[in-house]
């Protein structure tokens, strides 16, 4: 079945030096015939592939609606695999908009979001993987998350996830040529063999698991909540870490109610910083509110700063604060420390064992030591950044399932089933690795993954 030609605007909303409207499909040279004249005003009927060419894009009226630049691009040479139209015009609203309509007025769809990726994938241009780093490029908030979305745009880690396919399919098609054609001079698998070529596949997918945290650290950031009772600090340190004054500072307590969110790198890895409102009993509904979205975000971090006020004995809350606070990594920091200390012997053996850092956020003492040991938890499994990582909750999942039915099979080999029931989960793992290629993908699964792009893209 023909797919209808679409366009869109491919660059952002706004003013700028130049918008792109794009067309791919069928129709697009002729779309193109019809509403572009060369700089003398003749139209024309043959466009070179991959050539720039400057003229004028007319309205309806034959009234020139900009100067623009054109490219032709056929398929299947194209990002889509389909014939594409580039307008580069002005980069004004309102003329970018009025070239578009006038695209569209000559019976040509408006694209959906993600539709020209989608159409990449669909034509074989990408695959699954390829496609979702398209989105990760786009959406990339540091230099490395931005070079490991490059290397799965080139296929680096689809390649490695394609190995481990063609190893398992080995297996499958030697346990297959041994229980289908016994009287055949086919060379028997042992257990021993199978066992051996299903913990190497198994090895090869924990490796790759291994980088899932890595993965989302790179793409997201990692999640530092800043929790602690009102006015320890919370809010200072937060500005302090990010060098602006981000968060409202005060002498009242409970300033903050919701979650402040804030950025800053550390080695080029983004780290979001969650300042939270002070954890204490209140009545006051609004901070009610704030105190359980703060409780929530210190469950969901990848890194709790539970800060502390060293210039006054821990308190009921301190302690009820480290006490819920235990559960994932943390950090004791223990504010104020250009103050004489006021922590008691008791409260010194409560954080015997603790990551405990020393600072001052009014004059900064001791930050570079805290951020050091923040780069230490970001730089953990992101070492090697030329290695692909898994780069998101669907392919993290599909290669747990793919785990899971390789362990399964070694399960069956040890305790000496039949090559056939083996069979069953080698099959199984062998699909999920495929689906991670994007091998008989459903219809929904490509419409959730592409309607996160952009309209253009």
């Amino acid at each position: 079945m023909k797919q209808s030609t679409i366009a869109a605007i491919a660059t952002a909303p706004g003013e700028s030096g130049i918008s792109i409207v794009r067309i791919s499909g069928q129709r697009s040279l002729a779309v193109l015939r019809e509403i572009f004249r060369d700089s003398q005003g003749r139209k024309r009927q043959h466009f070179a592939a991959r050539h720039l060419y400057l003229g004028y894009v007319l309205g309806k009226d034959e009234q020139i609606l900009d100067q623009v630049l054109v490219t032709y691009m056929p398929g299947p040479y194209s990002y889509t695999g389909e014939d594409i139209v580039e307008i580069n015009s002005h980069g004004g609203a309102f003329v970018t908009r009025e070239i578009l309509a006038l695209v569209l007025q000559q019976g040509i769809t408006l694209a959906e979001p993600g539709e020209f990726t989608q159409r990449a994938f669909l034509n074989g241009k990408l695959d699954l993987m390829q496609a979702e780093a398209v989105i990760d490029l786009i959406q990339a908030k540091s230099k490395a998350a931005l070079q490991q979305a490059g290397r799965h745009l080139r296929g680096e880690l689809s390649y490695r996830v394609a190995a481990m396919r063609e190893l398992v399919v080995g297996l499958l098609a030697q346990a297959a040529a041994s229980i289908d054609f016994p009287e055949h001079d086919v060379p028997q698998l042992s257990a021993q063999q199978m066992q051996t070529g299903i913990e190497k596949a198994l090895a090869d997918i924990n490796i790759l698991l291994s980088t899932s945290f890595a993965g989302r650290v790179l793409r997201e950031g990692l999640q530092v909540a800043i929790v602690g009772r009102p006015n320890v600090g919370k809010s200072s340190l937060l500005n302090a870490l990010v060098g602006k004054q981000r968060a409202i500072v005060t002498d009242v307590a409970g300033t903050t109610r919701d979650i402040i969110e804030e950025f800053f790198s550390i080695n080029g890895i983004p780290i979001k910083l969650l300042d939270t409102a002070g954890l204490r009993q209140t009545e006051d509904p609004v901070e009610k509110i704030g105190v359980a979205l703060a409780e929530e975000t210190m469950l969901d971090a990848d890194l709790v700063l539970v800060v502390l006020d060293q210039g006054q004995p821990l308190s009921v809350e301190d302690r009820r604060i480290l006490g819920d606070s235990g559960i994932g990594r943390r950090f004791v920091v223990l504010n104020k420390c250009d103050l004489s200390s006021q922590l008691t012997v008791a409260d010194l053996d409560l954080l015997q064992g603790e990551n405990i850092f020393r600072v001052s956020a009014l004059s900064e003492a001791g930050l570079a030591e805290l951020r050091t040991a923040i780069a230490e938890i970001v730089m953990q499994g992101v070492v090697q950044l030329e290695s692909p990582f898994v780069a998101n909750v669907r392919q993290e999942y599909l290669l747990r399932e793919a785990a899971a039915y390789l362990q399964a099979a070694a399960e069956t080999v040890r305790s000496g089933w039949p090559l056939d029931m083996v069979q069953i989960d080698l099959q199984a793992a062998y699909d999920r690795l495929g689906e991670m290629l994007g091998q008989h993908a459903s219809e929904s699964l490509a419409q959730e993954i592409f309607s996160r792009f952009c309209i253009g893209k």
